[in-house]
């Protein structure tokens, strides 16, 4: 870098003493100019300008307008809609609560209608019914009353007491042929608030349709209590129930509560005429939420009747804690509409700043067409390049150039230039072009004037320069760097007011497309960024999507094991009185046979007819084989209910192997056309898991495993397990290792094999998210790793690896001997 001598530095924004009185004369006769210009164009204007500023307030007026209707029917639409959603949440949780109270008295219900029905309560017989009800209660938990009712009203009930009902509703409704379910009462004999479900007992044959007696059972409140007390809809907020006669039956006011044997004001006569209103609506069993004035607080009234017994209930939330929920939307309305006015203001400026832009139209062109180019490419060198030559070519101007400001070494580095009429240097090239003496103001947002000695280039050939022919204008950029474009005239005069302003404006969007260069390179990395964001939010879809469904899977299964549990529990239950009982009869034929050796001609004959001998032979081996079958059932259900795990949402310690076999017991139908399993078990701790999860990583790999082999031909199909512990970097693994001796995966497809639906099975046949859960599962559900392979001998093997924590696999050690000790 050449340097001057500090003698020769002089003040960039000053001219030379000697030229201070012509130059202040010049600047005079400039300003007298300018001034008589603008005023002839104003005068020009002026009369077109009236005309277009009514239409343009008209159309300003017109939309605005139509800009406010619009924001306001938007809001209160918006609004509704969001409100209803919200209140019919509200609803669809009481409806819950009431769904459940309905389902219950169903049931009990229907319990008391079965055992009615029953030969023995058929007798009214209370020595022969007793010990029935007595069982009865002992078996339905729900019941701690079980009564028979004699026509007369005469009760007996199963805690030894006697007396008279006939005046109870429960009862008159059942002797008409009602199953019913009373309003809450004090039991006479227990003296506790109850709840009574009558059935008619029917006389035999049924259908003389006579009622010859009543069961009842006796239920406590609390359960239609517990329902009721929780339901809540955030806080303040509370739920009661009325029966048939608007009498609070279920209130957080036990003061309010009343029942047939302590009458309580019903709320059809409350003094709060909203809550009254309230009451006869849920009275004539309406479904409805409203939102009403209860003690001079706002709150929405949900309310709904039940479908099993004349009652209804109700959900009080107050106001706010409904429409909470709208403050985003208000805050949303509040900026919008602080938005608008501002906007409306500034239409107003525009209105009378786009005359004088309409006298810059010509300029503005050359401008936009400067723009044009400069936002054509987002490659720093061709923006700049492109600048300078256009400034060049159309101001006609002897050099233009960009450079960067350098502060410290008070130098101009100047690395794009174009000149008129000597070949423009190439801008990739960088030769570092100084311009010396700039001596930057305070104010750097104004273009600087100055004169120069000399516009340096490298270390000779230094072009002279007249005095205020040359021109600074500041480019801003975002970063530290402070831009300069240098321009200058092939002759000696002053720079006009609009080239300036043009070359402001130039400099300006140079700003902006240096601005935007730089960021189009941060966006790229933000784009990389997003794409990875992108990746991993498909993935945890792609998770949430199978975790739903299996979800759905381990319900259904539990709901299918348990069906089949039941009936095969009764059969198996049953097999051996049944082995008994046929051991017994083939015991009584042969004793026949040997104490009557001489039988009838039609004894015989059937003996021969249904080969009793081959039935005595075979009969112990059906018996026998039902009973493994029955077995084998109780195994895979049992096997289900271990692979759903449905009740384990936290890690828990769990035995490896166990869960290997049940999905191998599951996989049992598939493991055929010679594939043969060979288990190599380690001794191995429990591992802190989640079980099911574990147990989906395992069928997917062993059903992609089985799928391998199905498609070669060969007679040695392998799968084989290994399990063991590891140690790396003092960290001890589980490792569980499931390998095929099938065709393999191709190595360049390994490192998509855990992408999310990639599959290479045919269309139709996979969906390529098996193996990317699985990933999740491992990596992210427990910190382990799954990696794929090829053994020496061929096929596929996978390893994985779940760490064991240490500190809790010694606790649960000890916990076992402490109870082998015990």
């Amino acid at each position: 870098m050449m340097q001057k001598p500090a003698n020769q530095a002089r003040p960039v924004s000053a001219p030379p003493p000697h030229q201070k009185p012509k130059l202040r004369h010049f600047w005079q006769n400039i300003g007298i100019s300018a001034q008589s210009r603008w005023q002839q164009l104003e005068s020009l204007w002026q009369h077109r300008r009236q005309r277009r500023h009514l239409l343009t307030l008209l159309i300003l007026g017109t939309t605005a307008l139509t800009i406010s209707t619009t924001t306001c029917v938007s809001y209160f639409f918006v609004r509704g809609l969001i409100l209803d959603n919200l209140k019919e949440i509200a609803l669809l949780k009481l409806e819950k609560g009431t769904n459940e109270i309905d389902r219950w008295l169903s049931s009990r219900k229907a319990e008391i209608e079965t055992i009615a029905y029953s030969p023995k309560i058929r007798t009214l017989n209370w020595e022969l019914v007793e010990p029935r009800l007595q069982s009865e209660i002992y078996r339905l938990k729900e019941y701690f009353i079980l009564a028979l009712i004699q026509p007369n009203g005469s009760l007996n009930n199963t805690l030894g007491n006697r007396t008279n009902v006939k005046d109870r509703q429960h009862f008159i409704k059942a002797m008409a042929g009602q199953i019913n379910v009373s309003d809450p009462l004090i039991g006479r004999s227990t003296q506790v608030s109850t709840i009574v479900i009558s059935a008619p007992i029917w006389a035999l044959p049924q259908p003389s349709n006579q009622v010859i007696g009543v069961l009842s059972g006796s239920i406590k409140l609390d359960r239609v209590a517990n329902v009721v007390n929780s339901l809540h809809y955030g806080s303040e907020s509370y739920a009661f129930a009325l029966n048939s006669e608007g009498v609070p039956i279920v209130h957080p006011n036990n003061n309010l509560i009343g029942n047939s044997d302590r009458p309580a004001p019903s709320f059809l006569q409350s003094q709060d005429s909203a809550l009254s209103t309230i009451a006869r609506h849920m009275i004539d069993r309406q479904t409805n939420i409203e939102l009403v004035k209860i003690d001079n607080k706002w709150v929405y009234a949900v309310y709904a009747p039940l479908q099993e017994v004349n009652w209804s209930m109700a959900l009080i939330i107050p106001r706010e804690n409904i429409e909470s929920q709208l403050q985003a939307l208000n805050f949303l309305t509040s900026v919008v509409v602080g938005l608008l006015v501002p906007a409306m203001l500034a239409a107003i400026w525009l209105i009378y700043s786009s005359e004088n832009n309409r006298a810059r139209a010509e300029r503005e062109a050359m401008l936009n067409r400067i723009s044009g180019r400069i936002r054509a490419s987002l490659e720093l060198d061709k923006i700049v390049q492109s600048t300078v030559e256009e400034i060049v070519n159309l101001l006609h101007l002897e050099r233009a150039a960009f450079g960067w400001y350098e502060p410290q070494n008070k130098t101009l580095q100047i690395l794009w230039e174009s000149s008129q009429f000597d070949c423009p240097r190439q801008a990739i090239n960088f030769e570092p072009y100084l311009v010396e003496n700039l001596s930057v103001g305070s104010d750097q947002s104004d273009p600087i004037i100055f004169s120069a000695d000399t516009w340096t280039r490298g270390a000779s050939q230094p072009l002279e320069l007249k005095a205020n022919s040359y021109l600074a204008v500041p480019v801003p950029t975002q970063n530290e760097q402070q831009g300069y474009l240098v321009c200058s005239h092939a002759a000696q005069w002053f720079w006009s007011a609009e080239e300036i302003q043009l070359l402001k404006a130039v400099a300006d969007q140079l700003a902006i497309a240096i601005t935007q260069s730089h960021l189009y390179t941060q966006t790229q990395d933000q784009v990389k960024l997003l794409n990875n964001a992108l990746h991993e939010l498909k993935k945890t879809q792609t998770h949430l999507v199978q975790s739903e469904k299996m979800s759905s899977l381990g319900q259904m299964v539990a709901g299918i094991a348990h069906e089949i549990n039941n009936p095969v529990n009764f059969i198996s239950a049953n097999l051996p009185h049944t082995t008994k009982y046929t051991k017994d009869l083939l015991e009584l034929v042969s004793l026949y046979k040997q104490t009557f050796p001489e039988v009838t001609p039609e004894i015989a004959h059937f003996t021969e007819e249904i080969e009793l001998d081959f039935i005595e032979e075979d009969l112990p081996h059906i018996l026998n084989s039902m009973k493994i079958g029955t077995d084998r059932i109780r195994s895979i259900v049992l096997s289900l209910r271990n692979f759903s795990r449905l009740d384990e949402s936290d890690k828990k310690q769990a035995d490896i192997h166990e869960g290997m076999e049940n999905t191998l017991l599951l996989l049992s139908n598939k493991i055929k056309n010679g594939i043969y399993i060979v288990k190599r078990y380690g001794k191995v701790p429990l591992v802190d898991c989640y079980p099911s999860q574990l147990n989906q990583v395992f069928m997917n790999l062993l059903s992609n495993a089985i799928d391998a082999l199905n498609e070669i031909d060969r007679l040695d199909k392998i799968i084989t397990i290994s399990t063991g512990v590891v140690r790396e970097h003092s960290i001890k693994f589980l490792k569980v290792a499931i390998a095929d001796n099938g065709p393999g995966i191709p190595d360049s497809v390994k490192d998509q094999i855990f992408n999310p639906f990639f599959t290479t099975k045919p269309v139709g046949q996979g969906t390529g998210l098996g193996l990317a859960i699985s990933y999740k599962i491992v990596v992210d559900g427990h910190g382990g790793s799954i990696k794929i392979s090829k053994p020496a001998g061929g096929g596929t093997e996978f390893l994985i690896k779940i760490p064991i924590n240490e500190k809790r696999q010694e606790a649960s050690n000890k916990r076992e001997v402490g109870q082998r000790a015990m």
